[in-house]
Order: C-alpha cells, then sequence, then structure tokens
C-alpha cells in the first residue's frame, strides 16, 4: 500500500499528534492532503509506521465524535 494511502486512514487529530510527536507545525489552515504529504516529507517510514500503528491502536470509536468536534474548536 502506498504511504499517502495509509496515512489518509487517520483522522485529522490522528495526524496533528504525529505532528506534535516529530516537532511539526501544525499547518491548522492547510488540507488533509497537504498534511499528509508534509508528514511524509520529514518524518522517517521506519518511525512514522510505528506512529501511525499506534494511532489506529489507541483509536476510540465510542468517543471520535468528541475528539473531533475538540478539534474543530481549537482550530
Amino acid at each position: 500500500m502506498k504511504w499517502k494511502k495509509k496515512l489518509s486512514l487517520l483522522w485529522r487529530p490522528e495526524l496533528v499528534h504525529i505532528q506534535e510527536l516529530n516537532g511539526m507545525a501544525r499547518y491548522k489552515k492547510k488540507s488533509k492532503d497537504f498534511v499528509v504529504d508534509k508528514i511524509l516529507e520529514k518524518v522517517p517510514l521506519e518511525q512514522l509506521q510505528l506512529q501511525l500503528c499506534e494511532e489506529l491502536f489507541q483509536r476510540d470509536y465510542n468517543t471520535i465524535s468528541d475528539i473531533i468536534s475538540e478539534f474543530k474548536k481549537r482550530s
């Protein structure tokens, strides 16, 4: 699977968490595609694989609507 497709599975708050883990800017006003491209440019793929798996493992489908609402309020 291509990395861009893998990262597109993540929700925006999950992408922001990966950006924070890697000391990246948040790019609040940019599209999800832009953020995915920046992550791919800056984060080594081995490290990104671990972070991607961790985000998916920690995903809680019962609380995601609250998490996304909070994210939108802060953005």
